[in-house]
């Protein structure tokens, strides 16, 4: 299946499920995650229409929760099997193009030097986003990373991201 930002919808209830089971696979990066309370704040974002998933068929691939009046990726996820095939850059796309168009988009990473970090400090540089300032998020270091507002004409993430190898050969 050729994964497409036209592929990316908004969550519904009935994505919960699915989407917790990828939370799951991807726990390692986010290592104070209380099920419970996210579960609560996730059914409140898919409410607000903040929330947004990539299937592949059955499968969660991607989910993101966002927020359009600050611009920020609150949470972010990739099926740990689909990682290097450009999930990240579709949500951003979705987003700089038609979500959160004219903003600044933020997100908070893990901080240079972290041993948790499994590349997604590397990734948000490869596709644009530069680093700010250091923080501390939920008693974790973090640090802000700004990807600039996409300009009207202007494909700020066409050429930025190149994935490894081909889905077979992830997969």
């Amino acid at each position: 299946m050729d994964l497409t930002k036209k592929l990316i919808k908004f969550a519904t209830p009935a994505d919960v499920n699915d989407w917790m089971e990828l939370v799951s696979l991807t726990i390692d990066g986010y290592p104070c995650l209380d099920k419970n309370d996210y579960t609560a704040n996730l059914l409140q974002y898919i409410a607000d229409k903040k929330a947004l998933i990539l299937r592949d068929e059955d499968i969660a691939v991607g989910v993101m929760g966002f927020s359009p009046d600050t611009g920020s990726i609150d949470f972010l996820a990739v099926h740990p099997q689909y990682r290097h095939l450009g999930i990240t850059k579709l949500f951003l796309d979705k987003l700089a193009d038609e979500l959160l168009y004219g903003k600044e988009i933020t997100l908070t990473t893990y901080r240079a030097g972290d041993k948790a970090d499994t590349g997604w400090r590397e990734e948000y540089c490869r596709l644009g986003f530069t680093e700010r300032e250091l923080l501390v998020e939920y008693g974790y270091p973090t640090q802000r990373f700004v990807l600039p507002a996409k300009n009207k004409g202007e494909s700020a993430f066409r050429d930025t991201f190149m994935p490894f190898g081909s889905k077979e050969e992830i997969l």
